[in-house]
């Protein structure tokens, strides 16, 4: 019968194979959702449902069809053992019972699939957990087939080696546990790159991936110099006129309009700041700063104190449109506080186009500060 160490042995590889195929089905898809630019959610649904549905359904397809065709799963393979016939001991399972076998409950415990192979234990005929009680199977050791008749049996293969076996067997033997380290080697190059590759991606970047978040004028709207954001079922096209980052305290002070704001941005302890610039189609100017903080009670304290006229407009300082529009606020997320301004000019509508344009700068970069 199967020892433990090679049922548990089964299990670890063949959770790894389960594991490799659904990322393999699943990647297309987080790759075309990230690299599409304005793909529409229910094509990317449709593109996507054949390659998840592949991926969830390959899994048990190939456990049960691989104990039809050979008698084994992948990790029973490279674990030398198989499934067979209770009856018989040496055939291999029809498709009935080992799609019964699969979809059968492993044992009464919570966590069969970290139980089952210590639950056949308890059985000293056979070996059986209960689903191969209820599948008519049992699990064994790979051993050599039998000679063939037709060859005149057992005794026209060879005669008895020192060890009492017959040479066929020492051939099979050998022959197999070729296989078994050749496929062992490949699955477990394979899963030791994919789980590796996140740990590498971090190394590869750099000692700022560790240190923590990186403080760029980048990590809120899109790199373009124009370009258009949607929130809401809003929409509004920008032009960038000015981005710089002031990653210390004295940048971060240079950006407060008044002396009662600076002692604020001292005491919360300020440690760095983005400014920016933009302008809108319908010609409203936006200033947005985004003041990095220690944690998060530091952030909000300053959000508590500050307004949005405390940071100065970008660029050319503060502004006081005549007749015209003004609109801005402060909101902080986790560690970081956003203040936005926008200022439109005498027009129609100036009040909702600088509330637009404000919106669709302020909300994003508030919502994607999450990531950082």
């Amino acid at each position: 019968m199967a020892s433990t160490r090679q049922r548990v042995a089964a299990r670890a590889i063949d959770l790894l194979v389960a594991f490799l195929m659904v990322l393999a089905a699943v990647s297309p898809v987080y790759a075309v959702v990230l690299l599409s630019d304005g793909s529409s959610s229910a094509a990317t649904a449709w593109a996507a449902a054949p390659l998840v549905i592949t991926g969830m359904a390959g899994p048990p397809l190939l456990r049960v069809g691989g104990i039809v065709r050979w008698g084994c799963t992948l990790g029973q393979r490279v674990a030398g053992i198989r499934v067979v016939r209770e009856e018989d001991g040496t055939r291999a399972p029809g498709w009935r019972r080992s799609f019964r076998r699969y979809v059968l409950p492993r044992s009464a415990s919570p966590v069969p699939l970290i139980s089952d192979p210590w639950v056949y234990r308890k059985d000293d005929r056979l070996r059986q957990c209960l689903h191969d009680r209820r599948a008519g199977t049992v699990v064994v050791r790979a051993q050599a087939p039998p000679a063939p008749k037709e060859t005149g049996g057992l005794a026209a293969l060879g005669s008895p080696s020192p060890a009492g076996l017959p040479d066929h067997v020492h051939r099979w033997e050998a022959r197999e546990r070729k296989r078994r380290i050749a496929l062992g080697s490949s699955l477990g190059v394979l899963g030791a790159a994919v789980l590796s590759a996140p740990f590498a991606a971090v190394l590869m970047t750099g000692p700022s991936a560790v240190s923590g978040p990186a403080f760029e004028v980048e990590t809120f709207y899109d790199d373009a110099t124009r370009f258009e954001n949607r929130f809401g079922g809003r929409s509004e096209t920008y032009e960038r006129t000015a981005a710089e980052v002031l990653d210390d305290e004295e940048g971060c002070l240079a950006g407060a309009t008044s002396e009662q704001a600076r002692a604020v941005l001292r005491r919360t302890g300020c440690e760095g700041r983005i400014e920016i610039a933009f302008r809108t189609t319908d010609g409203v100017l936006v200033s947005s700063h985004v003041l990095k903080f220690h944690d998060r009670a530091s952030a909000a304290g300053a959000q508590r104190l500050l307004r949005h006229t405390d940071l100065r407009f970008v660029p050319g300082g503060r502004v006081d449109p005549p007749g015209g529009a003004l609109i801005g606020q402060v909101g902080t997320r986790d560690r970081y506080l956003v203040a936005t301004t926008a200022v439109s000019a005498r027009r129609p509508e100036a009040a909702a186009k600088a509330k637009n344009a404000f919106l669709l700068i302020h909300v994003p970069t508030l919502n994607v500060i999450l990531w950082l």
